[in-house]
């Protein structure tokens, strides 16, 4: 199917309404399927059934708790930090057309600093100053932001903000521990929670463990609202963003090509929906949805499937 007609191909100036959606971040594939249709924009309506007014009327909806609304940001937040890793590792290519491998670290304060905006201020001078210093090495323009990063910021015990970061596009820095040190100014610079050698993501197992380290501190911010109104992490400007399509021809097509070894993680909703009792069910706050299945597909070994997949998504192919 190597010329797609252009209903899938191109979407559509218009909304519409589908119950499948297919989100590739790097070589991981979701695959969504609800228990009824949803719009996939904002300006289009359509009545309700008849059976969707009656439950309506049955179960009014449930305003959610402030607690119920830190956990859906926090669900929110985790979601886009884990796309977004996936989306941007191994992804950009240094002067010799090889991809830069992931690198992590922590900046600390050695000030007691708790206020937000002045944190995020001496982060940003960071950014520049190594912004400068990287562009300097690979002989680019020296005012360019070509640094590509995503960063987690959390209150210490001792009531003080830390930064996580990720690059996802370092170069080659001699004697980068110190060298990055200065360039911080502020505190100490920590890899994996110690003073030690920076430590590349090599492969897909290490980076599985670093997108759990991110969205275990995400979650705690969220949870904890130690910045209330604040969005939880910061990244540089023209990531990559996840490819998205909710086409059902797209997302069966998507659908039909992924190995059967490739499912890492399946939620069969359906069934449990199925099982529980219908009027209990109903009363959830989730029955506008009714169910949704959802699987998880790594493409890491399917090199050329993941290369279709992604022209399919980006409707280059």
């Amino acid at each position: 199917m190597d010329n797609l007609p252009d209903e899938i191909r191109y979407a559509p100036s218009c909304k519409y309404f589908s119950n499948l959606k297919v989100v590739k971040s790097g070589t991981l594939i979701e695959i969504y399927q609800f228990g009824r249709d949803l719009s996939m924009g904002k300006t289009n309506t359509r009545e309700k059934t008849d059976e969707e007014i009656e439950v309506a009327k049955k179960f009014p909806k449930i305003k959610a708790s402030p607690d119920e609304i830190l956990k859906a940001s926090a669900r929110r937040s985790k979601r886009m930090i884990k796309r977004l890793i996936r989306s941007n590792s191994f992804q950009w290519l240094n002067l010799k057309h090889k991809p830069y491998l992931p690198i992590t670290l922590t900046l600390t304060f050695a000030e007691n600093i708790s206020d937000i905006k002045k944190a995020n201020y001496e982060f940003t001078k960071f950014i520049r100053r190594l912004n400068y210093e990287t562009n300097d090495i690979e002989k680019k323009d020296l005012k360019q932001s070509n640094l590509k990063y995503l960063a987690v910021y959390e209150l210490q015990k001792r009531g003080a903000i830390h930064y996580h970061m990720i690059f996802f596009n370092l170069p080659y820095i001699q004697d980068v521990y110190n060298r990055l040190r200065d360039i911080w100014g502020q505190g100490r610079i920590m890899v994996g929670g110690k003073q030690k050698n920076f430590e590349k993501i090599k492969d897909q197992k290490k980076l599985n463990k670093i997108i759990e380290y991110f969205t275990k501190y995400i979650q705690k911010s969220v949870l904890e609202n130690s910045f209330p109104r604040k969005k939880k992490y910061i990244t540089s400007k023209n990531l990559h963003k996840p490819l998205q399509n909710s086409f059902s021809e797209v997302v069966s097509l998507i659908q039909s090509r992924m190995p059967s070894d490739s499912l890492v993680y399946k939620w069969d909703g359906e069934s449990e929906y199925n099982k529980a009792d219908i009027n209990e069910t109903l009363g959830k706050t989730t029955n506008f949805m009714r169910w949704l299945n959802y699987y998880q597909h790594d493409l890491t070994d399917y090199p050329e499937i993941d290369e279709y997949i992604t022209k399919v998504l980006l409707g280059t192919q």
